[in-house]
């Protein structure tokens, strides 16, 4: 048996794509050239890789065995290159997942202190909400999630991240601001803007307000923060959300915080795939931001 780098990056890449036409762009080969390697490595291996039906190709049981194998067979190559360097620095590309507000409020500030720290500039960002990440980091379509929600599988590795506070904010004119002491039970029967399922606020919503809110009702569901915080500054209905996110629409006042007589917080997490191989590039990474300290963000 004679594998080679590129049918490995070739099946990679077709996992990941489902489709011989999307892994030849991304690797920037005809479709011909990514239909004899991977027939050719399915010929050496004596098995059939992927499940082909209505025009995609879904990893059967000896191809989910082999992906985390070629994965880290690639990765490993790739690494060879630091064996010779004398700058020490870290090379490789990053592939990086954040749910919404994670990667719209902290990642800005996490990457360019990383890039600061590290000289590395090879990151790529995908920003959707936590169940999209956990989906893209169990197909290797990404090394490192960053969510605000939770990821129950087997397959899944979490590490405990940041602490994040939760709100409930309304528009700066809404009547509930009179009361300065509120438990969640004064929150009934209003109606409320939440944000699409499989998002973490939503998950957190659904955990920690929903069962002491009786008569709540649902007026909106937006898949973005900009717009849920522009709903209710417009009195559209009370929401949840994250401090971090919040942080500018506090500060020009289009929103306020009511003030709850209990704290409402929740756990960020860092996930990765359990067989992922932890290259030197990704174990920095994830060290770096164990380290990271992001209060300051919520007072700038």
């Amino acid at each position: 048996m004679n594998l080679s780098l590129k049918q490995l990056r070739v099946f990679v890449a077709v996992s990941q794509q489902q489709s011989i036409t999307h892994a030849a762009k991304t690797l920037f080969l005809t479709k011909a050239a990514i239909s004899m390697a991977l027939g050719e490595l399915e010929n050496q291996l004596g098995q059939q890789l992927f499940d082909r039906t209505n025009n995609r190709l879904h990893l059967n049981p000896y191809g989910q065995r082999l992906l985390p194998i070629a994965d880290e067979l690639l990765q490993r190559a790739a690494s060879i290159d630091t064996l010779f360097q004398q700058s020490g620095q870290l090379i490789g590309e990053l592939a990086i997942g954040a749910s919404e507000t994670i990667g719209n409020q902290l990642c800005p500030w996490l990457l360019a202190q990383f890039i600061q720290m590290t000289a590395h500039t090879q990151q790529t960002l995908h920003i959707s909400n936590s169940a999209n990440i956990a989906d893209m980091i169990l197909s290797y379509r990404l090394d490192i999630g960053l969510i605000e929600g939770d990821a129950k599988h087997s397959d899944i590795e979490t590490i405990p991240w940041l602490k994040d506070e939760m709100c409930i904010i309304v528009a700066s004119h809404h009547p509930l601001l009179k009361n300065t002491s509120l438990t969640l039970p004064d929150l009934s029967d209003n109606t409320w803007v939440l944000r699409e399922p499989g998002s973490g606020s939503r998950a957190f919503f659904e955990s920690h307000i929903a069962p002491s809110v009786s008569q709540w009702q649902l007026a909106y569901e937006l898949n973005s923060i900009e717009a849920q915080l522009n709903f209710v500054a417009a009195g559209l209905g009370l929401a949840c959300v994250s401090k971090f996110s919040a942080t500018h629409a506090l500060a020009n006042d289009r929103v306020r915080i009511l003030q709850l007589d209990n704290k409402l917080e929740r756990q960020y997490k860092i996930i990765m795939h359990k067989q992922k191989y932890k290259s030197e590039l990704i174990s920095a990474f994830i060290n770096f931001s164990q380290q990271w300290d992001a209060t300051a963000l919520i007072t700038t």
